[in-house]
């Protein structure tokens, strides 16, 4: 109110001065510029909800989940969002008007790869790695029979890469939700049956939404069921069809920016292809971060920005390749640099940025987590890659305490019995327990004939400052992304 009365008789002043009220006119607050944003990616961290490297304000934001209301409450790091928001041009301030989340697959594990990191759910197969993270178990918990809920990125041959896997329960009880989207084929009006994928669906009892279309094989379409399986198939209570864009056309007009993370789902050329089912194209002023447009191919990760074509097409004026998250380190947390977004562990120094995944798997159990809860003597688990001199966190988890440290990351040098990784010695002695790519244990001469300069290793001991007494060491083939 004081600042009102001041104003007022500052302005009358100022009227009487100039002799001419008429012609006076007080000048308005420029107005505030903003850029329509639309962002689809995993959740990285909270405090607000950071996506794709962009921290979304959340104040009056909508949140649906599987087209119904939901909360802040619903959403967890890991999961696969669809974020529409404005970005304040003047500060970069961004604030989130809507987000949606959809359950990619649900229902019972029916069978478990343990080497090859995978699972089949449905008949879809989830493909687990570094990154994914895993509610209410680990994956070597994970056992047939399990019910779990899936979000995650599309991948060719319809598989889904897990960032999200929550346990529901040990094994399925009659009334609990099974829910699973795909593409119709082998459709039999006769028994009333068609396949998503490798599952077998009965339609028989289910009631169709398909916005008047009838069912017809290739159409896209999610269904779902809360009766056991009959004999294998999975038996519906509703089928709804469904665009294959995580409602992206919902969201986005042709005048938005568009930021995506995914998985090239297919590729006819580098100027065609598509990303989490996702029409992209490439121009000439393109950038290419960590590859060239040669580096574009089916089931490569990538990064994109750019905004949609009146055809719904994705101009992409950024693509960032996305390096394998090959190493690892599970130590106590040495010094960090907030200034610097730096963590140090086992001597090493690491780098985090905007798209680093925040996560705390302690029994404190905080979901709002971010690099400024972290403290000296944390017990962290880092996941990362090393780009150039620097190693660029890619995951940072907080768990529980424990005495032994891990260390997992390219070879450097062999020095029986010492091997070198990241400049760090781990020797191993007549303990140490030796293992090969294919999990099986090994004496240390057949061991240490195997490794080679370059293969990825993975030690677990202790740490006494400066080396690892190794009490493991593993090779690891992480061709397929490392667990």
């Amino acid at each position: 109110m004081r600042y009102t009365l001041i104003t007022a008789s500052l302005l009358a002043l100022v009227i009487a001065a100039c002799g001419d009220s008429d012609s006076f006119t007080p000048s308005a607050p420029p107005p505030v510029e903003t850029t329509d944003v639309v962002t689809v990616g995993p959740i990285t961290g909270f405090g607000s909800v950071i996506s794709n490297g962009i921290i979304f304000a959340t104040d009056g934001t909508a949140v649906l989940v599987d087209g119904d209301p939901g909360t802040l409450g619903d959403l967890r790091v890991g999961m696969i969002v669809s974020i529409r928001g404005e970005i304040d041009d003047s500060t970069g301030a961004a604030e989130a008007s809507e987000i949606r989340f959809g359950v990619d697959v649900e229902g019972p594990i029916s069978s478990m790869n343990a080497a090859g990191g995978s699972f089949v759910v449905l008949g879809k197969t989830v493909l687990v790695d570094e990154l994914t993270v895993i509610d209410a178990a680990t994956f070597d918990s994970l056992a047939v029979g399990n019910v779990v809920r899936v979000s995650g990125q599309f991948r060719s041959q319809e598989r889904i890469q897990a960032t999200h896997v929550h346990r529901v329960a040990n094994e399925y009880q009659a009334g609990m939700h099974m829910h699973v989207k795909g593409e119709i084929e082998n459709l039999n009006i006769g028994t009333q049956t068609f396949t998503l994928g490798g599952q077998v669906c009965d339609y028989s009892g289910a009631t169709l939404d398909l916005g008047g279309a009838d069912l017809t094989n290739g159409m896209f379409v999610e269904v779902t069921g809360t009766t056991p399986m009959g004999d294998g198939d999975m038996i519906l209570d509703r089928i709804q069809a469904k665009d294959q864009d995580r409602d992206r056309d919902q969201l986005c007009s042709s005048d938005c920016d568009f930021e995506l993370e995914g998985y090239v789902t297919t590729f006819v050329s580098g100027t065609e292809f598509e990303v989490d089912g996702q029409p992209v194209t490439t121009t000439g002023t393109t950038d290419y971060i960590n590859g060239t447009v040669d580096t574009l191919a089916l089931d490569i990760k990538v990064k994109i920005d750019g905004t949609l074509d009146a055809d719904g097409v994705l101009v992409a004026d950024r693509i960032v390749f996305c390096l394998p998250s090959l190493i690892e380190i599970e130590a106590d947390l040495e010094a960090l640099d907030a200034g610097a977004g730096t963590l140090t562990l086992l001597g090493l120094e690491i780098t985090t940025d905007e798209f680093t995944l925040f996560r705390d798997h302690s029994v404190t159990g905080t979901t709002m987590f971010g690099f400024d809860d972290l403290a000296v003597g944390d017990r962290l688990e880092i996941r990362g890659y090393a780009d150039a001199t620097t190693i660029v966190a890619t995951r940072v988890e907080r768990d529980d305490a424990d005495d032994s440290v891990t260390l997992r990351a390219p070879v450097d040098q062999i020095n029986r019995p010492s091997i070198t990784l990241l400049g760090i010695t781990a020797t191993s002695d007549q303990d140490t327990v030796f293992q090969s790519t294919a999990y099986e244990v090994i004496d240390a001469d057949t061991f240490l004939g195997l490794v080679e300069v370059g293969d990825i290793l993975k030690t677990e001991g202790t740490w006494d400052g400066a080396a690892i007494s190794a009490d493991q060491m593993f090779l690891r083939d992480c061709a397929e992304g490392c667990l």
